[in-house]
């Protein structure tokens, strides 16, 4: 008798899981992703998390404006204290909580050098002007 209730008790220990993943695609493919400030990968990226929240996604590629943004990521309802503890533990089967973020990249804007010399010019006088401690 206590060798099955051992068994059945191991049996519960490893019946539930929840799968979470953060799925980031982009136009054009192949864009470096950046979470919490960590390099992830390239799009198109599927990252495992653990906890939710907000997450800060950065997305960069040759040619194109980068793509800041913050995704926030809620729990579903099962996992909400307590049905979080059943669902983790108990349930027998494997829930998927999948969170997709689709970013379009903006070509980026040619600037021309004239532009550029005169404003960095400009920023220099500026910075010129202000006395020194």
């Amino acid at each position: 008798m206590k060798a099955l209730f051992a068994v059945s008790l191991a049996a519960l220990a490893f019946c539930g899981c929840v799968e979470r993943e953060l799925r980031v695609e982009s136009e054009p493919s192949g864009a470096d992703v950046w979470i919490d400030g960590r390099l992830a990968g390239q799009t198109p990226l599927v990252e495992p998390f653990t906890f939710y929240g907000t997450r800060g996604l950065e997305l960069r590629h040759d040619g194109c404006t980068p793509a800041r943004q913050a995704v926030p990521i809620r729990a579903p309802w099962y996992q909400i204290i307590p049905l979080d503890f059943f669902f983790e533990h108990i349930w027998p089967g494997t829930l998927r909580d999948v969170v997709e973020v689709k970013v379009t990249l903006e070509a980026a804007k040619e600037v021309d050098p004239e532009t550029l010399i005169e404003r960095a010019k400009k920023w220099r006088e500026d910075a010129e002007r202000v006395p020194a401690k």
